[in-house]
């Protein structure tokens, strides 16, 4: 465990530098929660300029402290920040928060002086959170830190919650009253300078006290290493991202379908749930999901009740279970007839179960004990809309009674002094969630967890040799191709390339295709250059001729002829790969063929694949579908299909030069074999 991270949740001494007497400043906010909340260590403020602070002594220079610092948290006006650091270092303090702003995220020249700021940092192997970020919250009874400036004081819980913005972080603290939420540690990481994602995940896995991991993150500086980490734990934790605005570290070569086809919000979202993160769409998704693995028992599988006293609600509720891949569980007989003796004989005893607004607390317990004792029933949503005659806080208490291995979800719509009188009053306090949508995302999210938690992967592959090229970002010469492809178990066509002013002794078999080539063009198709059923040698010279002219009228120079015999087409897919910076090696499978781009018909996937990947790669399009057999069609082979995919995942992880490939299109051909016919690598040397 890194003694530095360590230390900035549980120091045995903080010294506040820049802490302030001026009521409302960061530095005095900052003292005044450390010592409300009940910080059980010794803390040392500095401030030259004055004697004590809050019944805190006050030091003139952090060197004047003979203790040893386990924590600094500065809070200085940014022209004195570069002193600070040089006299943290002095004193060997190795965790250190920046609070004060202004580098990074101001432009140019903040960006110079926060380099500046980490090359000292890294140089005493101290560790730093920050710049630009908001301090850090640990609520177990033996710390009791708060060092924020935030006035909510969080209660404790399980949940360790990293907030790469520190207004949203304040946000969230904010309305910790309404939302009930309860951390075990909070971090804000602001510019992320030094200590980013990655390590607090690695500390927060090997955590005892932590028991669920909640990201805000608005960038991912190392993607692939952040899913590497979290996957070698056998994913022990929960880990729930909210990723905002989209990130600037994809690749972007459009240079190919694959580099057009890959956003990166489908990059992210395909990435995360591969590799088993929870992947959530707003705040309050993020902390019930949190609260669902918290507080409830595990679902067994999909299968949920409803219980209601309001249609409305219930049909919110059953829509999302659908929309979420849950299922309303079909209820035995026998629980039908327990519902019947004391469900309103106007009521429904069909799933969603609908008691009426006249039912009573005594007729919701039983309603839903009963549900829970059916075999078909994996978890119950109770959803109640206080009216008029039934009190809802009574409804809930009464439910809350309940014990069982099985989940039940309350949801509650009351008068607006419920969520008070719950929160002061209730014997059990067990979350009770606002919106009936709700349950049906938590389910959901965590069956994703436990589904994907098994799944085990390999990182390691051996790199085998360079390809030649000049280290210049370029297409490879189609023998190059030809060759890694057959190295890796990818079927071609029979091909030969030929010079436009010489085309003599063809020895392939007519009819064939003549494509034009040139590393300058993408898209051979747009500059019709890809003559088809060639089927004698006065075609052949004609179709040269078309083609080298519609090269000079685009103002592009033809480099080659590529000759393939020509193949008749019942599919086509598109099967390809490419390096993004930030989550490494990805491929991509889907529909091929020139509209490639219209038809939108693809998924992707890390490079590091396993079998479960294999297959939702492909059942996710609709060609993968198609393929498999629909409409009286023929079953194609999917294993060899699969070992294509993956012939294409071991060239992009075995060479490391490789970031882009394109095989579009393998044609699925008439007997059903799988034939490449248009193939493009890129590749550039290692920097």
């Amino acid at each position: 465990m890194d003694t530095a991270i360590k230390n900035i949740f549980y120091p045995k001494t903080i010294s506040v530098v820049g802490a302030s007497s001026k009521e409302k400043s960061i530095g005095y906010e900052i003292l005044k929660s450390i010592k409300n909340y009940g910080y059980t260590g010794n803390v040392f403020p500095v401030n030259p300029k004055a004697d004590e602070i809050l019944g805190f002594k006050c030091w003139k220079s952090i060197l004047d402290i003979e203790e040893k610092i386990d924590l600094a948290i500065i809070v200085v006006p940014k022209k004195f920040v570069d002193e600070s650091i040089d006299l943290l270092i002095r004193k060997d303090v190795q965790a250190i928060i920046l609070i004060t702003a202004g580098f990074k995220e101001t432009g140019e020249e903040g960006a110079g002086n926060e380099k500046k700021l980490l090359h000292k940092i890294k140089e005493s192997n101290a560790r730093m959170i920050g710049p630009n970020c908001m301090g850090v919250i640990n609520t177990l009874d033996s710390i009791r830190l708060n060092a924020t400036f935030v006035a909510e004081y969080p209660q404790k819980g399980g949940i360790a919650f990293l907030s790469q913005s520190g207004a949203l972080g304040a946000a969230v603290l904010n309305s910790l009253r309404e939302t009930d939420i309860r951390f075990a540690h909070f971090i804000s990481i602001g510019n992320k300078a030094d200590v980013n994602e990655i390590e607090l995940l690695k500390f927060w896995l090997n955590d005892d006290n932590i028991k669920i991991i909640t990201f805000y993150l608005e960038s991912f500086e190392n993607g692939i290493e952040l899913l590497r980490s979290y996957s070698k734990s056998g994913n022990k934790k929960p880990l729930i991202i909210l990723k905002a605005g989209k990130t600037e570290a994809g690749m972007k070569a459009a240079s190919s379908h694959t580099g057009a086809l890959s956003s990166d919000e489908k990059l992210t979202d395909s990435l995360l749930k591969q590799f088993g993160v929870i992947r959530v769409d707003t705040i309050s998704e993020m902390f019930n999901t949190a609260k669902g693995f918290e507080n409830f028992p595990m679902p067994r599988d999909n299968k949920v009740a409803v219980v209601t006293n309001a249609g409305g609600p219930a049909i919110l509720a059953v829509d999302k279970i659908e929309e979420r891949n849950l299922v309303l569980a079909d209820l035995s007989s026998n629980t039908k007839n327990k519902l019947k003796e004391i469900v309103h004989p106007e009521g429904s005893l069909n799933n969603p179960i609908d008691l009426l607004p006249g039912g009573s607390p005594e007729i919701y317990k039983k309603t839903n004990e009963i549900l829970l004792l059916d075999d078909n029933v994996d978890a119950v949503i109770s959803i109640f809309v206080e009216p008029v005659m039934v009190d809802a806080m009574s409804v809930v208490e009464s439910v809350n009674t309940i014990k069982s291995s099985k989940p039940i979800f309350q949801v509650c719509m009351p008068l607006p002094e419920f969520w008070e009188e719950y929160s002061n009053s209730s014997e059990r306090r067990i979350p009770i969630f606002k919106n009936p949508e709700d349950p049906a995302i938590i389910i959901s999210n965590i069956l994703q967890y436990e589904k994907n938690k098994r799944e085990k992967r390999i990182f390691s592959k051996p790199f085998i040799s360079q390809l030649s090229n000049s280290g210049i970002a370029e297409f490879l010469d189609q023998n190059e191709v030809f060759d890694l492809c057959k190295q890796y178990g990818i079927p071609l066509v029979k091909s030969l390339t030929v010079n436009p002013k010489n085309i003599a002794n063809i020895n392939i078999d007519f009819p064939l295709v003549i494509k034009g080539q040139s590393k300058n063009v993408v898209h051979k198709s747009d500059l019709n250059a890809v003559k088809l059923n060639i089927k004698n040698d006065t075609e052949i010279k004609k179709a040269v001729d078309e083609i080298n002219n519609s090269f000079v009228k685009a103002g592009f120079e033809l480099d080659e002829i590529l000759i393939q015999q020509f193949v008749k087409t019942k599919h086509e897919l598109l099967v390809g790969g490419y390096r993004d910076t930030s989550f490494g090696p990805i491929v991509m499978f889907g529909s091929g063929g020139k509209y490639v781009e219209y038809l939108d018909d693809t998924q992707i996937r890390s490079a590091y694949l396993t079998g479960k990947d294999l297959d939702e790669i492909i059942d996710e399009t609709k060609i993968g579908r198609i393929i498999k057999g629909v409409r009286g069609e023929d079953r194609v082979d999917i294993n060899k299909l699969k070992m294509i995919i993956m012939g294409i995942s071991s060239m992009m992880l075995d060479h490391e030069e490789i970031f882009e490939i394109d095989l579009n299109p393998i044609i699925i051909d008439d007997q059903n074999n799988y034939i490449a016919v248009d193939i493009r690598i890129k590749s550039i040397k290692p920097t």
